[in-house]
């Protein structure tokens, strides 16, 4: 411990302390963990002023480890004997330099320990606080949680004093203290509960709000007779809805799911559902609150909110959004998922149409997937026809799923419907994509159901007699273009791959990260590397690995490709009455 001193002493001296600091700190975290007892006896004993060093310590581009040393001030503040006004002042600096970052107010926890333990110091930086009220930081809530820690009735009728201030800072802070007290006194909680409800109706701020809606939450929670006046806080508000009181309820919903009960989540889903788009950190909050209900297995409830948010921001966001909520879906296919890519398809807006189909856009290849019969047997006839069109239109790209969605209608199909599914799946699927269509329609031939091995069988010979007439089509020497025409089509052709392949390589990760390091391979099924040791240079050979993938591009892209397109759009469209 001596030796340790000496040395702090001598950094101190020199000009060096952060620089020693941050050499030593590891080694000790790794060792005795003598540092924060060496630097709070010398700075205790008057060897030098601990405070006002860190006081003028900055986090600046050039120190890296500007967190590590501030680990140490947190680690010895509680022991410290300097004046409260001193520290104070030492703690915002350090918070404030820490920006943005997550640990930023770390020194709060080990700043509150150091008021209380001694009797005045809470009181004093409760004066500290009223007397110069600080907009820039809040130092009257750690003022009030460190007293209630000696004195809980004392400094819990202080605060509900302070929600009568004419400053509305002052207000906001005492509310934020008000919830972050575990009552030991349990008769108490009424009395703030009613106080902090009153208290935001003077004063129907955002702020004042969103820190009312936190703080009487937690407080309430506290007590199993206290709900009913979160309830009419939320009912008497119910017109107040700026982003930070939204934001409040998002996290009550993410942060305090096992308090939340069944009276209080609808109204906070309520409340959220007037989110505005651009406010991605209450849409994640939400979007993990989704995820808990859908595995509660109320699925109901998830959509009725998506609709309802959806109409409110005029569907400027897409459910994909809800990346959390959507990947829960997915453990739940053949019923959740199912159920809402049948009732969106259904609901004949084409933006729900849109979403339907967003719902699977991470599915490559596609995936296979039914229609909810429970829904499709509440509507009217033509539903089945409907269906299939809008399976095809919306998952023409994801061939896989297009065609097992056309499936799941065929068992319950009337007999009318069924000519024109089978048309639709010859043209364009079929047509388009030859190779996986062709090979489910094959595996439908050992299908349970007649109708569906009949109409994989009709579509399958279909197929067969227009294979037969566009080999026929091409011994015409006239449709045939001739070998230069061919030439400068190629030409253009590679031409087009070669200006789209130095598009993308500009805009590579992969090209800027190994940059210099790339090699052309000229001939041969080896490439080459050197490998440097100083001066001399190792030559490494490394045989050629093949990978390949494989991607079906629709034909008829190439062989009409606006009235593919105009077809696809009509399927989407059709029967939409927005």
């Amino acid at each position: 411990m001596d030796e340790l001193k000496g040395k702090l002493l001598k950094a101190n001296k020199d000009g060096n302390f952060f620089e020693f600091i941050q050499e030593i700190y590891y080694q000790d975290r790794k060792g005795e963990k003598l540092l924060a007892s060496a630097l709070a006896e010398l700075h205790n004993d008057g060897d030098f002023n601990l405070v006002g060093l860190f006081k003028n310590f900055n986090n600046t581009p050039e120190n890296h480890d500007f967190f590590s040393v501030r680990r140490v001030f947190e680690e010895v503040l509680p022991y410290l004997n300097s004046p409260v006004q001193d520290i104070a002042d030492c703690v915002k600096h350090l918070t404030l330099e820490a920006g943005q970052d997550m640990a930023a107010y770390m020194l709060l926890a080990p700043f509150k320990e150091f008021c209380i333990k001694d009797d005045d110091r809470a009181k004093a930086l409760l004066d500290i606080a009223l007397t110069n009220i600080d907009e820039d930081f809040d130092h009257l809530s750690t003022a009030i949680e460190a007293g209630v820690s000696k004195d809980e009735v004392a400094y819990v009728n202080q605060a509900v004093e302070l929600l009568t201030h004419k400053n509305e800072l002052v207000i906001q802070r005492a509310i934020f203290a008000l919830g972050r007290i575990n009552y030991q006194d349990k008769t108490l909680l009424e009395p703030v509960a009613v106080a902090i409800k009153k208290s935001s109706e003077s004063s129907p701020t955002d702020n004042i709000l969103a820190t009312s809606m936190r703080a009487l939450f937690a407080v309430v929670s506290q007590s199993d007779e206290l709900e009913g006046l979160f309830l009419d806080f939320l009912d008497s508000h119910a017109d107040q809805l700026g982003d930070r009181y939204i934001h409040a309820s998002s996290e009550i919903l993410f942060f305090d799911e096992q308090k939340v009960s069944g009276k209080v989540e609808p109204k906070l889903l309520n409340i959220c559902c007037y989110t505005k788009p651009e406010n991605k950190g209450t849409i994640d909050k939400i979007d993990y609150a989704l995820q808990r209900i859908l595995k509660s297995n109320r699925f109901d409830d998830c959509v009725v909110f998506l609709e309802r948010f959806f109409e409110i921001s005029e569907y400027k966001l897409s459910v994909k959004h809800f990346d959390s909520f959507v990947r829960e879906l997915h453990n739940h296919r053949d019923t959740h998922l199912s159920a809402l890519i049948t009732r969106w398809l259904l609901s004949k807006k084409i933006k729900l149409g849109k979403y339907a189909s967003d719902l699977l856009r991470d599915s490559e290849k596609g995936i296979s997937i039914s229609f909810d019969q429970a829904y499709i047997a509440q509507e009217n006839n033509g539903v089945h026809l409907f269906l299939a069109r809008k399976a095809c239109g919306w998952f023409f790209n994801q061939p896989k799923t297009a065609i097992s969605l056309i499936e799941s209608l065929i068992p319950d199909a009337p007999d009318n419907e069924l000519n024109d599914i089978q048309q639709l799946i010859f043209h364009p699927l079929c047509v388009s994509y030859p190779g996986s269509i062709r090979e489910h329609l094959e595996t439908l031939n050992n299908s349970k159901d007649d109708s569906v091995k009949k109409i994989a069988a009709d579509v399958l010979s279909e197929y067969e007699d227009y294979r037969a007439s566009v080999k026929a089509a091409l011994k015409i020497n006239e449709l045939t273009p001739n070998e230069q025409d061919r030439h400068t089509y190629w030409r253009h052709h590679s031409k087009l791959m070669n200006e789209s392949m130095k598009q993308a390589r500009s805009k590579s990760f992969l090209t800027s990260l190994f940059a210099g390091n790339e090699s052309v391979l000229l001939y041969g099924n080896k490439s080459i590397h050197y490998i440097h040791h100083g001066e001399q240079k190792t030559r490494q050979e490394v045989p050629l690995s093949e990978f390949s993938t494989s991607i079906e591009f629709a034909s008829m892209h190439n062989l009409d490709p606006h009235g593919l397109e105009n077809m696809i759009w009509q399927f989407k469209a059709e029967g939409c009455t927005s």
